[in-house]
């Protein structure tokens, strides 16, 4: 008992000796704004780990970027959660087809905020020896803007160190 006592003292006294390297803030790069068209939308009404799960078919789009633009193909949905706690998270799965005909598959999610908007988290996934294989490193961020019941508005972000880090 009394090794494990002064074990944590002597862990608490080198972590009070930490030193930590200098902070690097984050920057961001714009991805792509889309237009996200939606289909109707159904309940699967109460489940076990939130309130409600509604279903929302992504039917189309296009995006826009400085890298690159294309279309959101009729291939996906929002499988979005009501959680426990009345929050609303988007969780969505959808593919875009880039104007030079690369196909990208993209996952969300993320809680929305009090003011509306939901705050998304994105992975890519595309062919590793492509034109975009650069998408696969990404760490996408989001912020999805509702307009009515049929569309979206995401800006999308590259979220990386402010070091001298790349991946595209």
């Amino acid at each position: 008992m009394f090794s494990l006592s002064l074990l944590g003292l002597i862990s608490l006294a080198v972590a009070q000796n930490v030193t930590f390297p200098p902070l690097i803030p984050p920057s961001v790069t714009l991805l792509y704004r889309a237009d996200v068209e939606l289909g109707d939308r159904f309940s699967l009404g109460a489940i076990p780990v939130g309130q409600e799960r509604v279903v929302i078919p992504i039917i189309g789009g296009t995006f826009k970027g400085p890298k690159f633009s294309g279309k959101i193909l009729n291939l996906g949905a929002d499988w979005r959660l009501t959680d426990v706690n009345g929050i609303v998270r988007p969780d969505a799965r959808y593919n875009l087809l880039t104007d030079d005909g690369t196909y990208v598959y993209i996952q969300t999610e993320g809680p929305t905020l009090t003011d509306g908007h939901s705050v998304l988290r994105a992975k890519f996934e595309t062919a590793t020896n492509g034109t975009y294989a650069w998408l696969n490193q990404v760490v996408g961020v989001g912020i999805l803007t509702r307009s009515g019941t049929s569309r979206v508005f995401i800006d999308m972000w590259d979220f990386r160190s402010g070091g001298n880090g790349t991946v595209g």
